[in-house]
């Protein structure tokens, strides 16, 4: 996998399945109430269900995934592109279809504007915590792990304790048009 230039401190560890990808996903959101409400607004049985139709497109179960860990976070992480999904375009990225956390950081930085679940996340950063991703017309753009990663824009070096990993995997085709739906 080529990983963008832009992105210097990515160091390859292993590779990695999709089930256990999104094993650790799930430990990080199925139990979360503000999750639950998501998923059954929307007409799901269960979280499992949700996210499953959320990356179905993606087919990630057929793709090659592999394991980083980001040695400097506070650097590669604005850099970094933000989830399509619904809510995000819709609250903070105008008429795009993503944008780099840097520009998510700055517009959520306006008081009318802040994510209460950033700056919790921000303020309680999880010494350690794995994001997936895929690399897509060389950017890397987050599919799971959005609030952290905007933490992780936001924070100095200083105040990034602990191991911060990313999943990876390549993807050629149009992204927005296949997670757009959130």
């Amino acid at each position: 996998m080529k990983i963008p230039k832009q992105y210097n401190s990515l160091e390859y560890i292993h590779d990695i399945e999709w089930c256990d990808i999104f094993a650790v996903w799930r430990s990080y959101e199925a139990y979360q109430e503000n999750w639950q409400g998501h998923w059954k607004e929307r007409g799901f049985k269960s979280w499992d269900e949700w996210r499953r139709d959320y990356v179905a497109p993606l087919k990630p179960e057929n793709r090659k995934w592999s394991i980083y860990r980001v040695k400097e976070p506070n650097i590669d992480f604005p850099k970094i592109y933000g989830v399509p999904s619904k809510g995000w375009k819709k609250n903070v990225y105008g008429s795009k279809m993503t944008i780099s956390l840097a520009e998510v950081v700055e517009k959520i930085s306006a008081d009318e504007q802040k994510n209460e679940k950033v700056e919790a996340i921000k303020n309680n950063f999880p010494y350690q915590t794995m994001l997936t991703g895929i690399i897509n017309k060389d950017r890397i753009i987050l599919i799971e792990g959005m609030h952290r990663g905007v933490a992780l824009a936001m924070m100095s070096e200083d105040e990034i304790k602990g191991d911060v990993v990313i999943v990876l995997a390549e993807y050629e085709d149009d992204v927005g048009v296949v997670l757009g739906k959130g």
